[in-house]
């Protein structure tokens, strides 16, 4: 026998309310769930190493600034009376041996390289990620290390970020005043941007019901996590910089499109070093087309030096 729904109006707006309440309280379990979900990095092994490639390199471990219970671990690499230093900031599931031919070229080309794992990412400590927050005292952190145990000189440090790491790079590089030069492959705007397609791709989430549940994540990523995903807008950084940037995407990028560059393009003071490479995916510039990428990346960063 079923039971009886009440039929007075306190009843009813009784039973109203603990729906709403259990419905709520799902809509931000479910929200919580996803959030948890969302900010844990794909921990991929390191499958190269610098000596593959032919280069002299030193195992190295650092804390992220003001993060003294993490330890990031990477490699050193370092160019014959190196004309300056590069710090390289992997994208999201990345490891440092992106890429690595790309670091071969910039220390044939004269600059020290340092490359490491962003915090939850490869052989550094696990952690949850911070949605671009945390790891911006990462990169600090990686700035502090060169700066006091590899006897980079500051006005000679460089940063090279691709993707997740080239919006990190946007916005932690700011308020460096060592760092002369930022170079940023297929960043995004901002995290906002990109929400529901990254949910959608992080977790078992659809699309819609990640439209749906973006009120109840970004509510419970604050409360929670203390992570304004809303503050993550490297767009706005990049207004913020006195001298020309680099920036470079791919036209058919999906993951993040070309409105992306454009709407950074549109905010910046100084006219950027900026090169589209046409039909390749995203953050896949360097490896269709290496031999320019490699010129127009050390041709920039020579010029930051004024070499």
């Amino acid at each position: 026998m079923r039971p009886a729904l009440p039929t007075t109006p306190r009843g009813r707006a009784l039973l109203a309310v603990v729906v709403v309440v259990v419905l709520g309280l799902l809509y931000l379990l479910v929200s919580l769930y996803i959030v948890n979900t969302a900010l844990v990095a794909e921990r991929n092994e390191i499958e190269e190493r610098p000596e593959d490639f032919g280069l002299r390199y030193e195992e190295v471990e650092f804390p992220p600034r003001d993060w003294p219970e993490l330890t990031l671990r990477g490699w050193w690499m370092p160019a014959e009376d190196a004309k300056g230093t590069v710090i390289r900031v992997h994208g999201l599931d990345g490891t440092r041996d992106s890429s690595l031919g790309l670091s071969k070229a910039l220390v044939d080309g004269g600059y020290s390289v340092l490359v490491f794992d962003l915090r939850g990412h490869g052989e550094s400590d696990i952690a949850q990620m911070g949605a671009g927050i945390h790891e911006q005292d990462d990169l600090r952190g990686a700035i502090d290390y060169v700066l006091t145990h590899r006897g980079a000189e500051p006005g000679r440090i460089l940063v090279y970020g691709d993707s997740f790491g080239g919006a990190i790079a946007l916005m932690a590089v700011i308020d460096e005043p060592a760092v002369i030069g930022l170079f940023s492959d297929s960043s995004f705007t901002s995290v906002s941007d990109l929400m529901i397609q990254e949910i959608a791709d992080r977790t078992r989430a659809a699309r819609w019901s990640a439209t749906l549940l973006r009120p109840g994540i970004l509510f419970v990523a604050r409360a929670a996590k203390g992570l304004d995903i809303n503050e993550v807008r490297p767009v706005d950084s990049a207004a913020l910089y006195d001298y020309a940037l680099g920036l470079v995407h791919c036209s058919t990028d999906e993951r993040v499109p070309l409105s992306h560059l454009a709407q950074i393009r549109a905010q910046v003071q100084e006219p950027p070093h900026m090169t589209i490479y046409e039909g390749c995916e995203h953050s896949q510039g360097w490896e269709d087309f290496t031999d320019h990428y490699e010129a127009y990346l050390l041709n920039y960063f020579d010029e930051r030096l004024g070499l």
